[in-house]
């Protein structure tokens, strides 16, 4: 851990020294021990520290950015020299919004010492643990367990300051027997919340099936999503479709429907950073508090994120969305939520007369027609057909290819339960899901095609 005081500190005096008109400052500083492990043994075990800086500057309506991956002070000079250089030599920018000004916030209520204190040999002999459970039912055992702690500092010449430091721990766990496998994962800014043997249980309980999995035709099915498969869907909603770019270059869905019923009643989903529910972040990377926003109000399209860039061009107030300043994709959603129903997950499932349970996705794809919410991707471990409300033989792999508005319009049941989903080695931010059954979703290929 760097720690709030040097980075502060460093970061202050880099903008101190700048001439431009306008200085930010902004710092990510991450470490990860992962360790994976697959055959009944721990094959890697490494730790990562890294720390990236971003420089951005403002000299007569033009803007210059250059990032470094070191505190060093020679190299933050030479930064704040390249990103000089470089606004002198673009064009300049005629909507161009003035710097954050006055927010500082200092916090580590989401630092957890014990996670990243936690001796590695306790992860280790439970790891031992789970290669022992997974022997006595003839299963094998793959996957990998995350600690990482991370440090979010923006200053700029406006007076703001922000620092945030957090910790994370995860773990993916794959369960393979005969031709079967199973997969769980779970998230926590405490290790000891992670709870390994739990996850385990869920992994085996999708693979120790006496069946093989059967070829279903391809068609269209009611289907009930946990909340993997729902965050990835739900993510990807996030990208295409909840940002100002997105929206200001009618790709969006939400274009020209602000205020329209778009999906069933029962669906809202928000953005909020600062829910302890989610891996909360309590600013962007432009140093502005991030706001609550409400995206689908019960099925109504309600709104979208933005940055300062983008307000700007609206009217609007930033939301607190900004990526950082090399990135091109404009403001978007990182702390999603999908409100919970009324029913447990096991409720929904016995509510199915015939349909498909599915765990997760992969390799989704949701540009296919960004407008409609057209998507593509495929099953993966633990997909099951329903039959009377039971499952009862696993299936093989099966695309789908469907346009997500839709699916949303024909929303059976959502659960009372939700699930923290992220992924700990990607960037910072999470989703909030419940379970949800959908009656339509078309799927239009097998595995054997």
């Amino acid at each position: 851990m760097i720690g709030h005081e040097r980075l502060l500190e460093e970061l202050s005096r880099l903008v101190k020294r700048s001439k431009a008109d306008g200085t930010s400052v902004c710092a990510h500083g991450s470490t990860r021990r992962v360790l994976r492990f697959a055959h009944e043994r721990i094959h890697q075990d490494l730790v990562q520290e890294s720390v990236t800086v971003y420089v951005k500057v403002v000299a007569n309506q033009r803007v210059g950015v250059a990032v470094t991956d070191t505190l060093e002070r020679s190299s933050l000079e030479h930064s704040l020299r390249a990103a000089l250089d470089i606004a002198r030599h673009a064009p300049p920018t005629k909507d161009l919004p003035p710097l954050p000004a006055g927010y500082q916030h200092i916090t580590t209520q989401d630092y957890v010492a014990q996670t990243v204190e936690m001796p590695p040999q306790h992860l280790i002999g439970s790891l031992k643990r789970l290669f022992q459970l997974c022997q006595g039912v003839g299963a094998q055992l793959a996957g990998s367990c995350v600690i990482g702690e991370d440090e979010l500092v923006v200053v700029n010449s406006s007076r703001v300051a922000c620092y945030a430091a957090s910790t994370v721990a995860g773990a993916k766990l794959v369960t393979i027997y005969r031709t079967l496998s199973g997969f769980a994962s779970g998230v926590h800014r405490r290790l000891d919340r992670v709870n390994l043997e739990r996850l385990l249980e869920r992994s085996l309980k999708q693979c120790l099936h006496r069946h093989d999995p059967i070829a279903l035709p391809i068609g269209t099915y009611d289907v009930i999503l946990e909340p993997e498969a729902v965050a990835e869907l739900i993510g990807w909603l996030g990208y295409i479709a909840f940002g100002a770019k997105s929206f200001r270059e009618r790709t969006s869905f939400l274009a020209g429907r602000i205020g329209e019923q778009v999906m069933a009643r029962t669906i809202t989903i928000v953005d909020d950073g600062n829910d302890p529910e989610g891996l909360r972040l309590p600013f962007d990377f432009e140093g502005v508090r991030k706001q609550k926003v409400m995206l689908i109000d019960r099925g109504k399209a309600a709104g979208i994120v933005y940055d300062t860039t983008h307000g700007l061009l609206y009217s609007q107030a930033s939301t607190g969305h900004a990526l950082p300043p090399d990135e091109v994709e404009g403001p978007l959603p990182s702390h999603l939520f999908l409100e919970p129903g009324t029913k447990r997950r096991d409720e929904l499932i016995r509510s199915c007369t015939r349909g498909l349970l599915i765990p997760r996705f992969h390799y989704v794809s949701g540009l296919l027609n960004p407008r409609e919410a057209l998507m593509t991707g495929l099953t993966r471990e633990g997909a099951f057909l329903i039959e009377n409300g039971k499952p009862t033989r696993p299936v093989t792999t099966m695309r789908f290819t469907q346009s997500l508005l839709e699916a949303l319009q024909h929303v059976v049941g959502i659960s009372k339960e939700r699930q923290l989903i992220a992924d700990p080695t990607q960037d910072l931010g999470s989703c909030v899901m419940p379970t949800l059954h959908l009656a339509k979703f078309r799927f239009t290929g097998r595995s054997e095609d």
